[in-house]
């Protein structure tokens, strides 16, 4: 197994992250999430919460933690700890601790009879349980998952990271322990430390307590539902402002030049408050309350979320459309493009000033050919406004996914 070292005295901690790769299924991603949560909280020496909060306590109060995304077409479990380095306390192997402490909660966690415990189960279900209730009274949140819903093939791609409610509360213990095993066995697995450390030492306490199978995952692409033209979708709810959520697909290939044109096209189109969103639609004719636009680079989809007034609903995803044909047209300033690439180029130097951005960014790169922080600078700098234009005329609407109330269809 690589082991991604950023040696850097630019921080005072050490952080030591574990990222478990899976391919994107319905059918594993609530045992995940429920996995996640369980080998976070307790473990075989650590049985309860208290016990695992007072020794993180002793070690200088370490913030270990764990989590499930999305990330493209894979399912993502991390598992991580931050700690003091121990340059800066007295004869104490602070580091070697938080090693130790990965291999309890990794490969020994608080089992009986092969399963997960069921009264520690039912906690985080109940946990899970509200957090999807506040996805469903945020509208924002539950208008994209629609969206989603209503665009992609593959249910998987229709769920938050956690999966699936319903079968999230019915999941036994038997069946994480069986989710674990398959991890362990079966993920593709990346380790990342960054901090003022020696990378033989580092080496030495992989080898001793993080020694992982070698495994390689195959990803399936995203497949898109297959439409004849836009599918507008409008769904009545109790809202007092309606919430316009668009899906619009793309020609991307990475790492070429269109990968890159089409992260400067995001930028310039909905990507912060001097995109063409947030000056015309949101400013200049007051349509929206907010809107932006996100994207998934690798697979070339563009999001544009937006919370609007009810009646000007209509109005609205028209001058949304009329903005994307000044994209197409390119019929914008060049002064807007190179406002878009240095604003893309600073936040990619400042999220590499933190540890998480140093290993989500190092992340990516196994998704794929290996861009460099330099060959990245040098991607977005060589954007030209023929290169957005050319990206933008692969552009297609796929969908309108529209929540309003009643009365307003």
């Amino acid at each position: 197994m690589t082991v991604h070292l950023l040696n850097t005295d630019k921080f005072k901690t050490v952080s030591i992250v574990v990222k478990f790769k899976a391919p994107l299924n319905r059918h594993t991603m609530s045992e995940r999430a429920l996995l996640s949560k369980l080998i976070q909280k307790t473990s075989a020496k650590y049985p309860d919460d208290q016990s695992m909060m007072n020794h993180l306590a002793h070690l200088y109060g370490a913030h270990l933690y764990s989590h499930v995304i999305k990330q493209n077409n894979a399912h993502i479990l991390t598992v991580g700890i931050d700690i003091i380095n121990d340059k800066f306390l007295d004869k104490e192997d602070l580091l070697e601790k938080a090693f130790q402490l990965l291999n309890e909660v990794i490969f020994s966690p608080n089992i009986e009879n092969d399963a997960f415990k069921h009264e520690l189960i039912a906690i985080e279900q109940h946990l899970f349980r509200n957090k999807y209730e506040a996805i469903k009274e945020n509208l924002g949140q539950y208008g994209f998952y629609q969206l989603l819903k209503a665009m992609f093939q593959d249910e998987a791609m229709q769920l938050p990271g956690f999966g699936d409610i319903d079968h999230l509360e019915t999941i036994s213990g038997e069946a994480i322990f069986q989710c674990y095993q398959d991890m362990l066995n079966n993920d593709e697995i990346q380790l990342y430390v960054v901090g003022d450390v020696d990378e033989l030492r580092i080496n030495r306490l992989t080898a001793q307590y993080l020694n992982f199978s070698n495994n390689m995952i195959n990803l399936q692409p995203t497949a898109l539902k297959t439409i004849e033209a836009t599918q507008i979708i409008i769904e009545q709810i109790d809202t007092q402002q309606a919430r316009i959520n668009m899906g619009y697909q793309f020609k991307v290939t990475h790492p070429e030049q269109s990968y890159f044109a089409f992260i400067v096209l995001n930028q310039i189109f909905g990507g912060d408050p001097s995109s063409l969103l947030f000056t015309n639609v949101r400013e200049k004719l007051s349509l929206a309350y907010q809107i932006h636009s996100q994207i998934d680079a690798r697979s070339g989809m563009l999001y544009v979320l937006s919370g609007v007034n009810l009646d000007k609903r209509e109005q609205a995803i028209d001058t949304i459309q009329a903005e994307f044909e000044q994209l197409k047209n390119g019929t914008f300033d060049d002064q807007l493009l190179q406002t878009a690439k240095r604003m893309l180029i600073n936040q990619k130097k400042e999220s590499l000033d933190r540890p998480k951005g140093f290993i989500e960014v190092e992340f990516s790169n196994t998704f794929g050919e290996y861009v460099s922080e330099a060959m990245w600078i040098e991607g977005i700098q060589s954007v030209t406004k023929e290169d957005v234009i050319q990206v933008a005329q692969t552009g297609i609407l796929h969908t309108v996914y529209c929540l309003t109330s009643e009365g307003e269809a």
